[in-house]
């Protein structure tokens, strides 16, 4: 069998190179593994419960992944900007006041930072407004180090910058490179944290809504790939293919070296008690276990049935989520009320591949290598985040035209 270009993956990286091959009438198909579509970003629908896999959101501000869906259709819903933190004793609110009037006064009289922070953070967000890592020529280092370089106190980047980037990046100190940092900052402070209001696989599926069914072969691994561009499948079948993009971790089959990962154990809890201020996520600096709380139903009605609230917590690193059960009941207790009985564990997932590991200096070491017609795409190649993986997508067909 014989064919244009083959995508080994459906993720978000292989939709974004599928999506601009059917707009432009490419010949391709594309051979995913799983039964369904979207890679690390997607969600399993049981007992009307939406458990979306591992806590994630999208970025309003992700203008190449809103080019190739239909942002109306997934009907996005808003978390509050800003988070909700407890300091070891209450909960206090940081917040955008330009974006969240309502807690503006909260906000500049929080003892979780000073004045001089809030200034610096407003200058961080006016200088970072229009931020690219491919523009930025400053030396990088980690994360931590880049504040401490700011001016930011200890406390601000302990209370506030560790917990909710520690969250976004998967680790327990913030060691990420500081352009990553700069680039995701840049979008929370002008984009929303959103939840598609069916959860997170309508991303994909909104997507794929553009490309034929008929294109897409589920439940097929590639076990190799020989030096006539011709790839063998787990069923011993094989395609001859003219070009081939490889996602996700599927650039080992031509000798790259394993993608990094930072893992996470995400827990899903029912309850019928419903927060205050569920329309922030919530952040845990002084909690040894717990990194963030987010109220999903709080932020779409449709992730639990009526009258009960799914709550998602998130836990650094891989742990056994059944022994985790009782100790995060207790501490769900404390923090929001009612008794541990109030809040049932249902749903769990260990993921041991949640975001790419991305230390300082990973863009400029970051080497990818293809062969001839053999072109390798995925977040990594860009960025860890569902904008970097639909760019490298997007960049894939680019080069796939200078082939032809």
């Amino acid at each position: 069998m014989k064919t244009q270009s083959v995508i080994i993956g459906g993720g978000l990286a292989g939709l974004a190179c599928a999506y601009k091959m059917q707009k432009e009438k490419h010949e391709f198909f594309i051979i995913e593994q799983s039964d369904r579509l979207g890679g690390r970003v997607g969600s399993i629908y049981e007992d009307k419960f939406i458990f979306d896999i591992g806590f994630q959101v999208y970025n309003t501000q992700y203008s190449y992944t809103n080019s190739i869906l239909n942002v109306n259709e997934i009907d996005l819903k808003f978390f509050k900007p800003g988070a909700r933190i407890h300091d070891g004793k209450h909960f206090q609110i940081i917040s955008d006041p330009i974006r969240d009037i309502s807690q503006l006064f909260s906000s500049f009289f929080s003892s979780l930072s000073s004045f001089s922070d809030k200034m610096k953070i407003l200058l961080l967000k006016y200088e970072l407004s229009n931020y690219s890592i491919e523009k930025d020529i400053e030396n990088d280092c980690s994360t931590f180090e880049y504040l401490q370089s700011r001016g930011f106190s200890e406390n601000i980047i302990k209370l506030f910058f560790e917990p909710f980037f520690a969250g976004i990046f998967l680790e327990k100190r913030i060691e990420t490179s500081s352009k990553f940092f700069k680039y995701v900052f840049s979008n929370f402070s002008k984009g929303l944290a959103a939840l598609p209001s069916s959860g997170m696989q309508e991303i994909p599926d909104a997507i794929s809504k553009n490309i034929r069914n008929d294109l897409i072969i589920f439940n097929s691994r590639v076990i190799g790939i020989k030096d006539n561009n011709t790839i063998v499948l787990d069923n011993s079948k094989e395609i001859k293919a003219d070009t081939i993009i490889l996602t996700g971790d599927s650039h080992e089959l031509i000798g790259n070296k394993p993608t990094q990962y930072n893992s996470v154990t995400n827990l899903y809890f029912s309850s019928s008690i419903i927060p205050e201020f569920g329309n922030y996520i919530h952040l845990f600096p002084k909690d040894k276990l717990i990194n963030n709380v987010a109220f999903l139903s709080s932020i779409s009605s449709n992730y639990s049935p009526i009258s009960k609230c799914l709550i998602s917590v998130s836990i650094l690193g891989l742990h056994d989520s059944k022994s985790l059960k009782n100790v995060v009941q207790k501490k769900l207790s404390k923090y929001f009320g009612g008794s541990e009985n109030d809040y049932s564990l249902i749903k769990s997932f260990e993921l041991k591949k949640a975001t790419i590991k991305q230390p300082a200096n990973y863009f400029s070491n970051n080497l990818v290598k293809s062969e001839k017609n053999i072109i390798v795409a995925g977040d990594h190649t860009v960025n860890g985040s569902i904008e970097g993986a639909v760019i490298s997508g997007l960049n894939a067909y680019k080069q796939i035209k200078k082939l032809n």
